[in-house]
């Protein structure tokens, strides 16, 4: 299932709470020049670059919590979480009372794969509102229904989504999360019922249409699910072409002309990600050397996105050079790319499978269950694998 809201969002919310500590704490200092450089880069994506301005504003000024979590979440963006979690930890030491820091943590936590400690954490920031509820503290709840959601406590995610669609937080987005909870849930009525809410929204986009499509897909709604496909294109959206959501939409229906047709015209118009999904258009229709070629251009620009790692893995996968196919898998993994994660590791285990390595497959077959219960599949093939 897809979830929509970034895992590492907010950043506006996030850095304007920690612009105006350091502008009240000592904006002449180097140290908070150096802060300030670092939220520059970080708001520009140059993350290396940011890391190097927080710890230089730290290595200024140590006693500032703030320095440390803006440091943290430098950190996580380039998927280096146990350093982030030990910024964390040096900014509780100098306030254990801080609700950012608590945040900051449960988003690692939910990066690690941690969600109990997640939920914990986010439990602290928002008992450290002071009985007062904006916007910090409804962001801080949309992180908790996600680390709900992803460790399987679909009920409580239900709730948590219902009190932030109370309050209009987000609204279209919270119908989607809700939706896909409900369906995680078995609750397939209740599901539609949110879905149709989320595109009644004239704002409605393709891609939340695209998402919609995936989470019924997934669980096996391939009727009602490519219905929101067919209505995406019939819908209007957008006051131009929008090649490159079209092109996606048309790759799902599986008519790959029109996807190529228009993935094309999204690559003229300097689109990276179409060159992904071109190079799955070729994949589907057998042209692996044209695939490949895509991939291979679109890492160029776009080195940390794990699902082309993946969609290189499954070409080498096929073709039965499984130690590429491993290479590129674990390469995918490093990326720290949350979204292809979940596919990442179940290919890479599959992998050591086929290489007859039973007993590294067992093992990675076992951290990938504890990580993704409700896959039923994986589940299987690790009971066949411990009679191997």
């Amino acid at each position: 299932m897809m979830i929509k809201k970034k895992l590492f969002g907010k950043k506006q919310l996030f850095f304007a709470i920690c612009i105006s500590t350091a502008f009240l704490s000592a904006c002449s200092s180097k140290s908070a020049k150096n802060n300030e450089a670092g939220i520059d880069y970080y708001n520009k994506k140059n993350y290396a670059e940011a890391v190097n301005s927080y710890a230089q504003a730290i290595e200024q000024d140590k006693t500032k919590p703030e320095y440390y979590i803006n440091l943290a979440m430098a950190y996580v963006e380039l998927g280096e979480y146990e350093n982030a979690l030990t910024q964390i930890g040096f900014a509780l030491q100098l306030d254990s009372e801080n609700q950012a820091a608590y945040r900051a943590k449960g988003i690692i936590c939910i990066a690690l794969s941690d969600y109990q400690n997640a939920i914990l954490a986010f439990e602290q920031a928002l008992s450290l509102a002071d009985n007062f509820v904006g916007t910090m503290e409804y962001d801080i709840l949309d992180y908790r229904a996600i680390a709900e959601l992803k460790s399987g406590n679909y009920k409580k995610a239900i709730e948590t989504y219902t009190i932030l669609l109370n309050v209009k937080y987000e609204v279209q987005n919270h119908y989607y999360l809700r939706g896909c909870a409900y369906l995680v849930n078995g609750n397939r009525t209740a599901a539609l019922e949110d879905f149709k809410q989320v595109v009644k929204d004239k704002n409605a986009s393709y891609d939340m249409y695209l998402n919609i499509y995936t989470a019924l897909s997934q669980y096996g709604y391939e009727e009602e699910a490519t219905q929101y496909l067919s209505e995406a294109l019939t819908s209007g959206k957008g006051k131009k072409d929008d090649y490159f959501a079209k092109g996606k939409i048309y790759y799902y229906m599986k008519d790959y002309s029109n996807a190529t047709t228009n993935l094309l015209s999204a690559k003229d118009a300097n689109i990276s990600e179409a060159l992904l999904y071109l190079g799955k258009v070729y994949s589907a229709t057998g042209d692996d050397t044209q695939a490949s070629l895509m991939f291979q251009q679109y890492i160029e620009a776009n080195p940390t996105n794990g699902d082309v790692y993946n969609q290189l893995g499954l070409i080498k996968l096929e073709q039965g050079s499984y130690e590429e196919a491993l290479t590129y898998f674990q390469t995918g993994l490093s990326s720290g790319d949350l979204n292809a994660k979940k596919s990442l590791s179940y290919n890479e285990a599959i992998t050591y499978e086929y290489l007859l390595d039973f007993q590294t497959a067992r093992e990675k077959f076992a951290a990938y269950i504890a990580a993704y219960p409700e896959d039923s599949a994986a589940v299987r093939e690790y009971e066949f694998l411990k009679t191997r």
